[in-house]
């Protein structure tokens, strides 16, 4: 008689990003928490250690997440103290923490230990089903539309502060855990 297969270990999203308890709004709160679970569940990861960050990036998406998040933070900060620019933090927290929770559904690890896209992240872009779990919890079109606007290869750039912030960011940490891969265009008109 063989044994059924262990159930996957729920991930603790509180422990993983302590500023999810920053998020004043509970229903919000249970909402960012509850789309890392769904995602997780989903997940051929076992370990959110070894999730990278991504196909190219050997380095663990993890401590680039949380990364993101504290600099996000920093610089909603750094807007208010000298310019007196409002950012909304629930929003600009759950959108940090959600950012790259697609990657546990997006990437796994091949035959030869090398990391490949899913069928998922073959067939959708990078945070798609982190927006649709989202939207399914309930969580504001506004945080939908920064997960789906945070990265380069988004067919938009974002719309509000929280957006820019985030993609912003996330931009400069990649810098500084892989390479720069920014470039300025030239354009000369007459």
């Amino acid at each position: 008689m063989t044994s059924a297969p262990k159930a996957k270990e729920p991930i603790d999203v509180a422990v993983l990003f302590p500023q999810l308890d920053d998020i004043a709004d509970p229903k919000l709160r249970e909402g960012v928490a509850a789309t890392w679970q769904d995602l997780w569940e989903m997940s051929p990861w076992t370990r959110i250690e070894e999730v990278p960050t991504s196909t190219e990036i050997p380095y663990p998406t993890l401590p680039h997440n949380r990364c993101v998040l504290e600099m996000a933070i920093a610089v909603a900060d750094a807007f208010e103290r000298h310019h007196g620019v409002k950012v909304n933090r629930d929003y600009l927290i759950a959108a940090a923490i959600l950012q790259d929770a697609s990657k546990v559904v997006e990437f796994e690890r091949g035959p030869d230990g090398k990391t490949v896209p899913t069928a998922l992240g073959r067939e959708y872009p990078h945070a798609f089903w982190a927006a649709h779990m989202a939207l399914r919890h309930g969580l504001p079109d506004e945080i939908v539309h920064v997960l789906l606007t945070h990265t380069p290869q988004a067919a938009k750039f974002p719309a509000t502060i929280e957006g820019k912030i985030l993609y912003y960011v996330d931009q400069i940490d990649v810098i500084g855990i892989y390479k720069d891969r920014w470039r300025k265009e030239l354009f000369i008109t007459k």
